[in-house]
């Protein structure tokens, strides 16, 4: 074999192993941001189901971005002003609210997340009458100037066996 060949060939087999190395490396810290992303998405599902549980509207102003939109089960789509409104002239007095089962994926290098779980809310309308609702819900999370913002999300009804 020609030096030509051999210096083309370890070049070739350098190239490959550095690839692979740093993808290795790429790897390993994206597991870890997708860790940490996981985390803070985790808590913000958390802090949305106070907000609801407390009708703290300063809770959804943070964590809504200015575009979001929701749609419910129902097919009702509104926005974050909407939102916001409806938590405040709500009638339904709710006991608990929580976000459960939640699983998160990350994209975009760290900056895009998409999140899915369980929200229960158990309390009463405005006739007294008690409820216990469960939805499914999927929800898209952008980390804009440094924080983690709601700019879409969905919900669908579930049936609980009993």
């Amino acid at each position: 074999m020609s030096n030509t060949l051999r210096i083309l060939a370890f070049t070739t087999l350098f190239i490959v192993f550095a690839n692979a190395l740093n993808g290795a490396f790429c790897q390993q810290n994206a597991t870890t941001d997708v860790e940490s992303v996981s985390k803070i998405i985790k808590e913000l599902s958390g802090q949305w189901g106070k907000a609801m549980l407390e009708k703290d509207a300063s809770i959804l102003e943070r964590i809504w971005a200015p575009e979001f939109v929701y749609v419910e089960s129902s097919g009702r789509k509104f926005s974050k002003k909407q939102g916001i409104a409806d938590l405040k002239n709500g009638t339904d007095k709710l006991v608990s609210a929580v976000a459960s089962s939640i699983e998160v994926r990350v994209f975009g290098g760290g900056t895009v997340a998409v999140d899915i779980g369980d929200y229960r809310e158990i309390g009463h309308d405005k006739e007294g009458k008690a409820f216990n609702r469960t939805t499914r819900f999927t929800n898209v999370w952008v980390l804009k100037n440094g924080k983690w913002q709601c700019v879409n999300g969905h919900c669908s009804n579930l049936i609980l066996k009993p």
